[in-house]
């Protein structure tokens, strides 16, 4: 990635005022238990016992259905289940999303008979659930991008909103080395217009730069597309990126995902 891109961001929440407008639940209590065998590690087990309490929380907030999406979000927090996340159709999917869990206990009891770890976890949690649903008139077309591209190569696409709506474009190489290609200290946030071509990059100097040092690597263009111009001031990883985009309403926007591998030359 060329320099032009190389952008310092400021880490703070993700879950800004944008979230306060749609309804937040807070709830106390709230248990997960998981079991493992004698082989699983005891952080794996209480990791799936967070799990099963944010699937707790979301149901005591009221959230039902889509049950199965809410099991594949929170099943592990890893840079592949991320990867799943995006390439799955989970954003038009969901009502609300766990915003922040709290582990205030953790009881760990084994079982003799079938040589099991039984944990149980007491959890706070705050549960956004959203005020609407997608708005099934606002998409966009996106075209120019590949499936392949031969090392060092520049990226170039078009985006084709139906609405008015402002872009934020974010490239996924790896967690140590992802980035921001839109809006950038060179190219500033502007409103897209409906039904017309947008290219990207915006500006003819400068070059959205993908490379490889290994024979072939993936990489993910993530292109968010909003009703208004929400910053985002994360990190750029996938699990920032993830937690930004459940901050928004669904009405407000829209998530366009790629997966593209970069191959040496």
């Amino acid at each position: 990635m060329k320099n032009a891109l190389l952008i310092c961001l400021i880490i703070c929440s993700t879950f800004d005022a944008e979230a306060q407008k749609n309804k937040i639940i807070e709830l106390e209590n709230i248990k997960g238990q998981a079991i493992g065998g004698i082989n699983t590690a005891p952080a794996e087990i209480i990791e799936k016992a967070i799990s099963n309490a944010k699937l707790n929380a979301l149901s005591e907030a009221g959230i039902h259905e889509q049950i199965n999406t809410y099991q594949n979000l929170y099943k592990s927090e890893t840079s592949e289940a991320y990867e799943e996340i995006f390439m799955s159709d989970v954003f038009t999917n969901i009502s609300g999303v766990v915003q922040s869990v709290k582990v205030k206990d953790t009881l760990a009891q084994f079982e003799a008979k079938n040589f099991a770890l039984k944990i149980t976890v007491l959890t706070d949690a705050k549960v956004i659930k959203y005020d609407k649903k997608e708005d099934r008139t606002f998409d966009a077309w996106v075209e120019g991008l590949n499936s392949y591209y031969t090392s060092p190569s520049s990226i170039t696409f078009t985006v084709k909103p139906t609405m008015d709506c402002y872009a934020r474009i974010f490239l996924i190489a790896r967690e140590q080395e992802s980035y921001q290609l839109y809006p950038n200290q060179y190219e500033k946030s502007q409103l897209l217009q409906a039904y017309s071509m947008q290219n990207f990059p915006t500006v003819t100097y400068i070059d959205y730069e993908v490379s490889t040092k290994l024979k072939e690597e993936p990489h993910r263009i993530i292109i968010v597309l909003l009703k208004e111009p929400i910053p985002f001031t994360g990190k750029v990883a996938y699990k920032p990126i993830l937690d930004w985009i459940f901050s928004i309403s669904p009405e407000k926007r829209i998530v366009k995902s790629f997966g593209t591998t970069i191959v040496k030359n």
